[in-house]
């Protein structure tokens, strides 16, 4: 972890003074968004599905299907899609980063970087994680949505609920500080798995064992980082 700090202080200190390159950070949002938006938006649809599954019959047997709603949005957008969300991208895009840089390691081009004079952070890890930072939020909110969807779509369909009564009660309770809330998490996580990723692999020593040890350990630390932040951050705003 100490490495990790260091790391993110040293990011910091480049973004402050500009040291990075925009069109490095064009490319590398490209290639984030691309690389994860299918599996973030694919769990979001079976997250909604499950919700709508399990709560939709006991809340309209009940008269209270328009209630949905609002359950529904708040914990897509709070918790689930932040938390499931940020698991996947950890998985299909912190692996990838980790196990890119930990070739680059052991194939000595990261020493080739340092013998031009040019800083592997700001080149290699600064980019990735303004595209990490930036582009989470908008596509963890673009799946909350979706998960919402998905859950109305499902209660209509077994239950037949109408949209009206869905609608209305989010209309009525959903405040602008749970959408911040839940692109504040993911710009939190989506930074946390870039700098646990880069830091693994730069870390590594060795051949291709450790190169698959690094993208292990990207998965759980990012895992166990997630929840524990997501715990921190939650406490904080209730």
């Amino acid at each position: 972890m100490g490495h990790a700090g260091i790391n993110f202080s040293a990011i910091c200190y480049s973004v402050a003074h500009g040291k990075f390159n925009s069109t490095d950070f064009i490319k590398y949002s490209v290639v984030f968004c691309y690389s994860v938006m299918l599996p973030v938006f694919i769990i979001a649809v079976a997250l909604g599905v499950v919700i709508g599954v399990q709560l939709g019959p006991e809340f309209v047997s009940k008269g209270l299907g328009s209630d949905l709603g609002i359950l529904s949005a708040l914990t897509m957008t709070r918790e689930l899609v932040p938390v499931v969300g940020s698991l996947m991208i950890a998985t299909q895009y912190g692996t990838g980063l980790a196990a890119e840089l930990a070739n680059m390691k052991i194939t000595e081009q990261i020493d080739a970087l340092k013998v031009f004079k040019i800083n592997p952070i700001e080149h290699l890890v600064v980019p990735r994680f303004l595209a990490a930072v930036t582009f989470t939020p908008v596509i963890i909110w673009l799946a909350s949505l979706i998960a919402v969807g998905s859950s109305y779509v499902t209660v209509w369909l077994t239950e037949g609920l109408r949209l009206k009564g869905f609608l209305r009660s989010i209309w009525a309770y959903y405040k602008l500080s749970d959408i911040s809330l839940c692109l504040i998490k993911s710009a939190v996580f989506g930074g946390m798995i870039v700098v646990i990723a880069t830091t693994l692999g730069l870390q590594v020593e060795g051949g291709a064992r450790e190169v698959g040890k690094a993208t292990i350990m990207t998965v759980i630390l990012s895992f166990v980082s997630i929840v524990l932040v997501d715990y921190i951050i939650t406490t904080i705003y209730l």
